[in-house]
C-alpha cells in the first residue's frame, strides 16, 4: 500500500549538500521534505515541522546520532516518530547500537532508491495508509 503523500520526511546531516541532496530526492518522490545540518536543532524542528519519519546521520559533531535518537525517544515514541540513521557506519555492531538508541532501521550510505522506498513503506501503520484502490461500485 503506498505511503500518505506527501508525508513529511526531516532530513539532518551535517554535511549540507548530504541533507540537500538526499531531502530533495525524497521531495522527487511526491513528499515533503526538509533538510537540516544542526543536531541541536532537530528538537525544535520536529515540534515545528511535525515529521512522520526523520532520517539522522549518526556521526555528526557535538551531539550524535546515536545520542539524539535517545533523546527523541524520550518525547516521541516509535508509534508517533519513526527514525532511521542513515550513516557510513555499516559493521554489525552499529546496527546494534541503532536498535539499542531507537532507532527503527539502519542504512548504510549511499542509500539505494529502493530501499529508501522500501523503508519510507515499511514505516507506516496500515492506519495512516491509503488505499492502493478503491472498490468500484456495481
Amino acid at each position: 500500500m503506498p505511503l500518505p503523500k506527501p508525508c513529511r520526511v526531516l532530513v539532518v546531516d551535517d554535511h549540507p549538500d548530504t541533507a540537500e541532496t538526499f531531502a530533495q530526492i525524497i521531495s522527487q518522490m511526491g513528499h515533503e521534505a526538509k533538510a537540516l545540518r544542526d543536531p541541536h536543532a532537530v528538537a525544535d524542528t520536529i515540534a515545528a515541522f511535525r515529521p512522520h519519519i526523520v532520517f539522522l546521520d549518526i556521526a555528526m559533531p557535538g551531539l550524535d546520532g546515536w545520542t539524539l535518537a535517545r533523546q527523541l525517544r524520550m518525547t516521541y515514541p516509535a508509534d508517533t516518530l519513526k527514525l532511521v540513521a542513515v550513516t557510513a557506519y555499516a559493521m554489525p555492531q552499529d546496527y546494534t547500537r541503532s536498535r539499542e538508541a531507537g532507532f527503527d532501521a539502519h542504512v548504510a550510505k549511499p542509500v539505494d532508491l529502493d530501499l529508501l522506498n522500501s523503508i519510507l513503506e515499511q514505516c507506516f501503520a496500515a492506519t495512516l495508509r491509503v488505499p492502493a484502490s478503491r472498490p468500484s461500485a456495481a
